[in-house]
């Protein structure tokens, strides 16, 4: 069986997990590796074996060697990126968020609707095992109606200040905040009608990354949850995790608590304090295999493409993100409630 030939978009952290996953599934192929710095390029090319490196992705999609890309560049960047292969009947895998406005995203959904090719918004938390219970739960009815709840994701100054280069093109809400409201509709199986939303700067800006310290938002769902979500760029280095996540709901009879830092049972105390090591999300197993949400994710790409599965987030889940991020700056902006139509 011949297999799915893959070029990879973007080589940084999250580009390399990609590559490593594809290289490692029996049923892909790396082909194309690319990046803006050659360099970067070249590194992963040579890392994970690929046939060749790429500076613009538009090559990259032009190739008749590969069928299906992966972007893994910024958040801000990834419209274009997706636009130019979807048109060119290629398969993609996105991470999110799928764009940064609802008009981008809108377009993008009416695009894939027109491919040859599939497009998954790579929403991994779908697959994290403690957040998938946590649905089970709710969709069981085991708390009777979620009434209201409280989400967080937020990182440490490590990340806008260290991890990433483009930070002050983004946010903690776009950054953490996609992820966490797309954890939000998938448990509780409905979608966000109102916002409400507050956000400070300058601790981030004082130190020359210019933009939000932390989003607070109010998100009402169309079956009655009520959720507050906090994503925040300025929590301590002295976290033993550069992540914080937390998800309760409490419900007409019961409450479900829920911490899917998922570092929490390996701890390494050394100089400069306790650190948290990550054995849930990313688990090697076999020569043939995967382990962990976060590489299980991009495995199910594959497995839609190749064996017909269904898509684990589509682009129309891609577009409701979107919408509720935006309708968020949009209330931070305005003071007020905005609803989502």
């Amino acid at each position: 069986m011949s297999k799915l030939r893959i070029g990879v978009i973007g080589a940084g952290l999250w580009g390399n997990n990609h590559a490593n996953t594809f290289n490692v599934l029996p049923e892909t192929e790396l082909v194309g590796v690319c990046d803006l710095d050659e360099g970067r390029a070249l590194k992963m090319k040579e890392s994970f074996g690929a046939a060749e490196a790429f500076t613009e992705y538009r090559k990259l999609i032009a190739s008749d060697r590969i069928d299906a890309v992966s972007v893994a560049t910024p958040d801000f960047t990834h419209t274009p990126i997706i636009l130019a292969a979807l048109k060119a009947d290629k398969h993609v895998l996105s991470e999110k968020p799928l764009a940064t406005t609802v008009e981008e995203a809108e377009e993008i959904a009416e695009t894939a609707a027109k491919s040859k090719g599939k497009l998954m918004i790579d929403f991994h938390n779908r697959v994290n095992p403690i957040l998938a219970q946590v649905r089970d739960m709710i969709q069981d009815g085991q708390i009777g109606l979620a009434k209201h709840g409280t989400a967080r994701l937020s990182n440490t100054t490590f990340v806008p200040f260290e991890m990433l280069s483009w930070a002050a093109k983004s946010s903690a809400l776009w950054f953490l905040g996609s992820h966490l409201v797309d954890v939000l509709r998938f448990i509780l199986e409905d979608e966000v009608s109102r916002v409400y939303a507050v956000a400070r700067c300058g601790t981030l800006s004082a130190r020359g990354v210019d933009t939000k310290d932390f989003h607070a938002s109010i998100l009402e769902f169309s079956k009655g949850t009520v959720v507050t979500m906090e994503n925040s760029w300025i929590l301590s280095r002295d976290n033993p995790s550069l992540v914080d996540f937390k998800v309760e709901f409490v419900g007409e009879k019961g409450q479900i608590q829920a911490d899917p830092t998922h570092s929490g049972g390996l701890r390494r105390i050394v100089d400069g304090g306790m650190k948290f090591h990550d054995y849930i999300g990313m688990t090697p197993t076999g020569a043939t295999r995967i382990g962990g949400f976060v590489q299980e994710s991009i495995a199910r790409f594959v497995d839609s493409v190749v064996q017909g599965a269904p898509l684990l987030a589509d682009a129309n889940d891609g577009l409701a993100n979107t919408k509720v991020l935006a309708a968020i700056e949009e209330s931070v902006a305005s003071g007020k409630a905005v609803t989502i139509g």
